[in-house]
């Protein structure tokens, strides 16, 4: 008689599950923030105030959650010797004073040997979470496998870029991409705009002053959703990366000319 196998589960798939359950944990956090946010909005020295404390209660959720398994830290902090996450507790502050999209909390798990193999970016306005596993491809609850390769033969002319940030201003970016009618959106996340390339919800996307979680989200997120992912000037990126373009491959080698 033919029996079912259980299916074996896998280190990456453990990181998974124990990733969405605290992001799950994260979610009531930043709720309990949301409404003292809009009350406290119109006051900027307490909005101030309330971001800097639900960025610090996330910042104790994903520690509290995730220290057991391996040591957490920030971006701005010393890099450790072996594996370990790397987290952002809340990424584009602002928007959630106006309950914008684009607020986001982002995890990655760092191997010893410096590879990422995992990483997550959650929306809590959205109650999304995207996570990107290498060889099992990029998911988002509820959007299912993403692949933006199926777009290649779609309208290539949007580009989300931050175009209210110095870094754009500085570079004349704006100016550039007119020049060649490339039509631009305004974000200013580079983690936000990373998921919309990897959804097919933009073609292609452009960051400077990349962190280093920024830097192994994006090599992760493009490989596993078909993209490509490289700095400014078409390298690869590394954990020392400062800009970035996420790409479908059709437009990547267009859009590193064109910022030559």
């Amino acid at each position: 008689m033919l029996t079912k196998s259980k299916p074996v589960a896998t280190a990456t798939s453990a990181k998974r599950s124990h990733l969405l359950k605290t992001f799950g944990k994260v979610s009531g956090a930043f709720r309990r923030h949301l409404g003292e946010l809009s009350r406290t909005r119109m006051n900027a020295a307490s909005a101030e105030r309330e971001l800097a404390k639900a960025n610090d209660n996330i910042a104790s959720v994903l520690k509290e959650n995730l220290s057991a398994s391996n040591p957490v830290v920030g971006i701005d902090d010393p890099i450790p010797a072996g594996a370990h996450w790397l987290i952002v507790p809340l990424a584009s502050q602002r928007n959630a004073l106006y309950a914008r999209d684009g607020v986001c909390s982002a995890v990655v798990f760092v191997d010893k040997d410096g590879t990422c193999p995992i990483g997550a970016i959650f929306f809590p306005l959205e109650d999304m979470c995207m996570i990107a596993e290498a060889t099992h491809g990029a998911i988002a609850e509820p959007v299912g496998r993403l692949r933006c390769a199926n777009r290649l033969e779609l309208n290539d002319t949007l580009a989300m870029l931050p175009w209210k940030t110095a870094d754009v201003v500085e570079m004349g970016l704006l100016k550039m991409l007119d020049a060649e009618n490339v039509h631009t959106r305004k974000s200013g996340n580079t983690l936000s705009d990373l998921f919309d390339v990897a959804c097919g919800r933009a073609d292609f996307a452009i960051a400077t002053r990349v962190n280093r979680l920024e830097s192994y989200m994006a090599n992760l997120m493009m490989a596993e959703s078909a993209g490509f992912a490289s700095d400014l000037k078409g390298k690869p990126l590394g954990p020392n990366s400062t800009t970035l373009i996420a790409a479908n491959p059709k437009l990547h080698a267009k859009v590193v000319g064109l910022l030559k």
